[in-house]
This record gives C-alpha cells, sequence and structure tokens, in this order.
C-alpha cells in the first residue's frame, strides 16, 4: 500500500475510532509534541557510545510508553474503548531509572549549561520538547479529559532526560560548565529552591513583621502624644474658665497661602 493518503489535504486527520479533527486542535498538537519527543529520543540513541550504551534498553521502553501515550490521546472523547493503558508502575520505572543514575553523579551544585558531548546535547535538547509536551497536554487537559497517568509521566520524563543528560557527559568524560549569572557568581538550584528558598522567606516574613511592629509603634506614639496634648488643653481651658476669663476664638482660620 502507498504511504500517502491524500485524507489529510483538508487539514484534518483521522482519531482511533474513525473520528476526524482538524490538525490544529490542542488534541492533535499534543499528540505532535509527543511524537516530537520520541523522535528526539531516537536522535539520542544515534548518537549514544559504547560507554553510554547501558541505558538503550531503559530509552527503547520509553519509546514504547510514548507511542502508548500517543494512543490515549489519540482516542476521541467520545470513544469510550481503551485502546492503550499507562500504567503508574511506568512512571514508578522513570523514578528508578533517575535513582539509578543519580547514584554515579556528583551532587549539582551549579545550574549547568545545556551541552556536552552529542548524545548529552541532544539529551538535553530532548527534555526540553518533553517539556513542551507536557505544556500542550496541560492545555488539552483544561478542556477535555486526559488520562491521569499522562502528565505526570512526561513531567518525570524530562526529569529523566536531564539526569540522563548528567550522566551520559560523565560516562562520556564530558564536562559541566556552570553557569555564571551577570553578577558573576555560580547560581544553583537551591538557590531557586529547598532550603534556601525557605530560608531567603522566612527571611522577607521577619522583615515584614519587624516594620509592621514599627508602624505600630509609631502609630501609638502619636496616639499617645495626641491624648496629651488634649488633656493639656482640656486643662488649661479649664483653668481658663475657673479664673474667670473665656477662650476666644480665632479672629481668622489661619492663612495658609
Amino acid at each position: 500500500m502507498t504511504i500517502y493518503t491524500k485524507t489529510g489535504d483538508d487539514g484534518t486527520t483521522g482519531l482511533l475510532g474513525n473520528a476526524r479533527i482538524r490538525k490544529d486542535t490542542p488534541r492533535i498538537r499534543a499528540c505532535g509534541s509527543v511524537d516530537e519527543t520520541n523522535a528526539a529520543l531516537g536522535v539520542i540513541l544515534a548518537h549514544l557510545t559504547s560507554d553510554s550504551q547501558f541505558v538503550r534498553g531503559w530509552m527503547e521502553a520509553i519509546q514504547s510508553d510514548l507511542f502508548i501515550i500517543g494512543a490515549i490521546l489519540a482516542t476521541a472523547p467520545s470513544d469510550k474503548s481503551r485502546h492503550a493503558v499507562l500504567a503508574e508502575s511506568q512512571i514508578q520505572a522513570l523514578e528508578t531509572h533517575i535513582d539509578k543514575m543519580e547514584k554515579d553523579l556528583p551532587p549539582l551544585k551549579n545550574f549547568i549549561l545545556p551541552q556536552g558531548t552529542p548524545a548529552a546535547a541532544f539529551a538535553y535538547l530532548a527534555r526540553a520538547v518533553a517539556r513542551r509536551a507536557e505544556r500542550d497536554v496541560v492545555a488539552l487537559a483544561v478542556g477535555e479529559t486526559v488520562a491521569p497517568t499522562v502528565i505526570p509521566y512526561l513531567n518525570r520524563l524530562s526529569d529523566f532526560l536531564f539526569v540522563l543528560a548528567r550522566w551520559i557527559s560523565n560516562r562520556e568524560s564530558g564536562a559541566e560548565t556552570a553557569w555564571i549569572n551577570p553578577s558573576g557568581t555560580a547560581l544553583s538550584p537551591q538557590d531557586m529552591t529547598g532550603d534556601r528558598l525557605n530560608a531567603t522567606l522566612q527571611k522577607l516574613e521577619a522583615e515584614k513583621e519587624r516594620r509592621k511592629t514599627l508602624f505600630e509603634k509609631a502609630s501609638s506614639d502619636i496616639q499617645k502624644k495626641k491624648e496629651i496634648a488634649d488633656k493639656l488643653f482640656q486643662q488649661n481651658v479649664d483653668q481658663i474658665n475657673k479664673d474667670g476669663g473665656k477662650v476666644e476664638k480665632p479672629l481668622r482660620d489661619m492663612d495658609l497661602d
């Protein structure tokens, strides 16, 4: 049979179950991004050296998972058939792979530039594509039902690809280049997350409370001074009345010009 059918020449494409929709819908955009992610994994596989072949089996299984996700996304909402199922165990497998690779890696102390050996660089690129696929599926989920395991899987896949890039670079003796911010210092993820972020937030909250206390104290001091002034004024008025005098109103209001 020929590869071309000409049925998509009108800008539509077929879903599982023979439904047809436009090629620019959120569902087809999500399918395309997942497909692109799968192709990006193929590029990584094509550039693995003999030192990194250990991960080939993992990645081929992931490519199969992405076909499953594609089938799930390509199922029309009106189609109640379950053409494919993505299990929780497939997400857990990604987490297991990440944990195994991280045991071979030094702790991440800085943000690093997405570069290195060819396979590592392509892994960084695949991570960015996987992030886009995740965003597209999240956008689809706003208006339509998406299987609950799909978004967590894509989220975990981007983490896997980031660690894979570091792992490949480490196995192939590639160097990691720290990102230096304009102030001339290397920033680490801990500067944005975790204990460092919590400490910064706590410091800001403490400063907020300190300023609030100072404001309340200043307001209280002003109120006390006003009360003292009012009391002294009343005492003076009472004394004048007692002495038989009276309080004269000023001849005219004070001119502020």
